[in-house]
């Protein structure tokens, strides 16, 4: 892992932290956990719609599933789910963040696909 791929995790476990998860994890490991795995299946719908918006924006890097890969490489961390206010927190970061993300990561994908 380089310098820069190191600050991104951290800065994407910092806002894991900060909307009530565990700091040692990944939103996009926080949600494939609770999108795919966890047997409590109330909020469901909440964290599928979160996976779904995060995994559209790594698409062009990762393919599909991006959440489920993620929590895959890191099994052994434990997720915490948060309560109302948290999970509200996550979704305005994942939101925020997802959106510039998109459009970067969809760029590259097109301006590569025109280059070749």
């Amino acid at each position: 892992m380089n310098w820069f791929d190191g600050v991104l995790i951290g800065i994407d476990q910092l806002g894991n932290a900060i909307a009530g998860g565990n700091p040692d994890a990944t939103i996009s490991a926080r949600t494939g956990y609770f999108a795919n795995i966890n047997p409590n299946r109330t909020f469901i719908y909440y964290w599928k719609m979160m996976e779904f918006i995060i995994n559209v924006a790594f698409y062009p890097l990762d393919g599909a599933n991006h959440c489920l890969q993620t929590y895959e490489n890191d099994k052994d961390e434990r997720h915490k789910e948060g309560n109302d206010i948290t999970r509200g927190v996550l979704g305005i970061i994942i939101i925020v963040a997802c959106v510039p993300i998109s459009v970067v990561t969809w760029a590259y994908w097109l301006i590569s696909r025109i280059t070749k």
